[in-house]
């Protein structure tokens, strides 16, 4: 018994993980980039609508128990969530869908690495080194969906979403229509619908971008009215908890290049 209790009192000290509590699962995928060691929790659970949906109690109690929470404000502000957590970064306020856009996350990376450091200060040199990787990743995936959207800058794309055109902008590819008016999910009516009907005539070999986590009714019925052999990609605008965020977005651009193929 002496000799047990001596090796329970010698064994190392383990410290508890770093908790991370994220609003949307793209977020946890830019955590996990830039530490592998954090506990990261989605608050938004797997398959729910962003814009309809209430916190699971465990959920709140985790979050309650985050040592951060790292939310973009401008998507999730509408979220029931409990009164703001008392170390909480914000991503961006003031920009839809930032996580879509590899020069955003760029932009947000040394923010984050600099909020994981305080957290971890003993982690700094490997946080530092992934924030040096992970600049490079967007650099060079930013150049890869470039690559694959170039032969849309004249024929543009038509969204069910607008979640993607963003990045459209940035990346010059025109957005001829979106069928959902704003970020909340709620379609045009039909006079819009006509309108876009009109727009794909005139464009015929626009892409038709759908998303994953949408309803894309209004898409469909656009592509069987066009009487066009109209191409139409499925993208996914949140992904999932267990991917990065590079893995996330390489999963997009092979999904756009599969229906960019000949």
């Amino acid at each position: 018994m002496a000799v047990l209790l001596f090796l329970i009192l010698a064994a190392p000290f383990s410290a508890a993980a770093t908790t991370i509590a994220v609003t949307l699962p793209p977020l946890a995928g830019i955590v996990k980039m830039l530490d592998a060691t954090v506990e990261v929790t989605c608050l938004l659970p797997a398959a729910a609508d962003p814009h309809h949906f209430q916190l699971q109690p465990r959920k709140i109690e985790l979050l309650q128990q985050a040592d951060l929470l790292v939310r973009a404000s401008y998507d999730d502000g509408g979220w029931p969530l409990p009164p703001l957590h008392n170390n909480t970064l914000d991503l961006w306020p003031a920009r839809d869908h930032g996580w879509l856009s590899p020069a955003a996350v760029r932009e947000a990376l040394p923010h984050l690495a600099k909020a994981l450091i305080a957290l971890n200060p003993t982690n700094s040199r490997s946080i530092e080194g992934r924030l040096a990787a992970a600049i490079r990743a967007t650099e060079t995936l930013e150049q890869a969906w470039r690559k694959a959207l170039a032969p849309l800058h004249n024929s543009g794309v038509v969204m069910q979403h607008p979640a993607w055109k963003r990045l459209m902008d940035e990346l010059n590819v025109p957005v001829l229509a979106v069928l959902e008016s704003g970020h909340h999910g709620h379609e045009h009516g039909p006079h819009a619908l006509d309108e876009a009907l009109q727009t794909l005539a005139d464009h015929p070999d626009a892409l038709l971008l759908q998303d994953a986590a949408h309803i894309n009714r209004a898409l469909d019925w656009l592509a069987a009215k066009s009487g066009n052999n109209t191409r139409m990609a499925t993208l996914n605008a949140l992904g999932d908890c267990g991917s990065s965020w590079d893995q996330f977005m390489e999963a997009n651009l092979n999904s756009l290049n599969g229906a960019l193929q000949p």
